[in-house]
């Protein structure tokens, strides 16, 4: 029988330390294998939560009914909100705002200048605001 240079301990060693090495990969394994499972688990859920969010949503959309008289009253208040609608600049810039509009809020009173249609405000060489 012949023996092997190196002892039987120093061979249950070696091997015992690659066992280790196949281990702590198996183990990174398990890890990722862990990490994977748990993210499907994750989507799966935020699929769940979108698709009841989505349900409650459409269940419960508003419904609106217009009266013929509402649409009416819209329109006649339209009309006279066009009518009477007053303009405003400041005497020292080149465009005109309605009255009410929030873009001309950075305007001093004492700059304020007002005019009683668009045309007016036109004719004095004035632009009219967008977004108003």
């Amino acid at each position: 029988m012949v023996l092997s240079q190196k002892s039987n301990m120093e061979i249950i060693d070696i091997l015992k330390q690659k066992i280790k090495g196949l281990e702590s990969i198996t183990f990174l394994g398990d890890i990722s294998l862990g990490i994977a499972v748990f993210a499907g688990f994750v989507f799966m859920f935020s699929l769940g939560i979108d698709y009841e969010q989505k349900r409650m949503r459409d269940a419960m959309e508003p419904q609106y009914q217009r009266s013929e008289e509402a649409i009416a009253l819209w329109k006649k208040y339209q009309t006279a909100k066009q009518q009477y609608l007053e303009y405003f600049a400041s005497k020292n810039g080149s465009v005109v705002y309605p009255v009410g509009c929030s873009r001309g809020n950075t305007i001093k009173e004492e700059n304020k200048i007002f005019f009683a249609n668009l045309e007016q405000a036109l004719n004095q060489g004035y632009r009219e605001a967008t977004g108003c």
